[in-house]
């Protein structure tokens, strides 16, 4: 498998812009397009999520409104037998103090006190039991009477209540849609660039790919024949092999874009890079194994990689290949290098990169 160094540029820069936007969830571009693909089933999974949380939700209310009707029971049996001891109590104490004779004038106060205070409780014992023991039950009658309202109005607003609870996050899918169709052009390219990427992985490892080399130039280059003063370039993949450089530039074009004069040129754009590859290259400090014939070259060949459609045309000094062509017209050229050579020559294309 080849060799890969950076990411593609046009990856980085949908990543800086997505996360400008708030949005950090994808780490592959893969994953943009199972998000596109899958959207409508990602709202589907969101209804069918809040349907079942609901579903459990009325589980729970009516596990919760059985529990508090056997508490009920429960309490009731309870507090019958508490008013039970109660009254059979305040009966003994009834008898006791009735039959008990107070000679001091004070303790007969007392007693008599006591005695009325008993027959007074043991009346309202006796006349209030319902009411007692509906009391203690009161709580949790107005816990069923709330769960029962709550249980009604669920059934009775089912799929409102489901779709008003998954709004926010299907509106969440929306944002997250419309800003990846606002960023279509990137998207285009980033997929164009990491399918190209993909294929030269292909490749054996003696091939190594720096993706999104690119150089500022301190004192500008001057390209006489279009009189052009280059102070940067950017390669969406620079690939280094035992027969060569290869200057591989990625379009994810339609044929409308690809006929469109508005367009720049990618032809011009890349003899421009090529260009000053080469005088950077004619300055470099390579040592590569002596020829008896003189001072070896170092050969750049410049690609274009399309992803869709392809111009029927063909253009000098420039290769324009589709997606399925690209490793097989790389492997076609002779080796010019060893490995030694093209691992060199690579080290000096990531120590001078900016």
């Amino acid at each position: 498998m080849a060799q890969i160094h950076g990411q593609v540029e046009s990856w980085k820069r949908l990543q800086r812009e997505l996360k400008s936007r708030g949005i950090q969830r994808f780490n592959t571009i893969n994953e943009i397009n199972d998000f596109l693909n899958n959207f409508r089933d990602q709202n589907e999974t969101i209804l069918r999520n809040h349907r079942e949380n609901l579903k459990n939700e009325i589980r729970d209310l009516n596990q919760s409104i059985k529990r508090n009707l056997e508490q009920i029971e429960i309490t009731q049996r309870k507090t019958q037998i508490e008013i039970e001891v109660r009254i059979d109590t305040a009966k003994i104490n009834i008898d006791n103090l009735s039959v008990k004779e107070n000679k001091n004038f004070i303790h007969k106060i007392l007693n008599n006190y006591r005695l009325k205070k008993q027959k007074k409780l043991l009346d309202y014992l006796s006349s209030n039991t319902t009411l007692i023991i509906s009391k203690a039950t009161e709580s949790i009658k107005k816990k069923i009477g709330k769960d029962e309202k709550q249980l009604e109005y669920l059934n009775e607003n089912s799929e409102q209540i489901i779709r008003k609870r998954s709004q926010p996050e299907i509106q969440k899918l929306e944002n997250i849609k419309e800003i990846l169709e606002d960023l279509n052009l990137l998207i285009a390219g980033a997929v164009g660039e990491s399918l190209v990427v993909k294929e030269i992985e292909k490749l054996p490892d003696d091939f190594i790919l720096i993706n999104d080399f690119n150089l500022r130039f301190k004192k500008p280059i001057y390209k006489i024949d279009t009189r052009e003063k280059i102070l940067s370039v950017q390669i969406d993949h620079l690939l280094i092999a035992k027969s060569g450089i290869y200057i591989l530039e990625t379009k994810n074009w339609s044929k409308k874009s690809i006929e469109s004069p508005d367009l720049r040129s990618p032809v011009e754009q890349i003899r421009r890079t090529s260009y000053a590859l080469y005088l950077v290259l004619s300055r470099a400090n390579i040592k590569l194994k002596k020829h008896h014939w003189g001072k070896r070259k170092i050969p750049i060949k410049s690609i274009i990689a399309m992803i869709n459609e392809k111009p029927r045309e063909e253009f000098k000094y420039v290769r324009v290949k589709s997606l399925r062509e690209l490793t097989g017209y790389i492997s076609y050229f002779e080796p010019a290098f060893t490995e030694s050579e093209v691992e060199q020559i690579a080290k000096y294309f990531l120590r001078i990169q900016n």
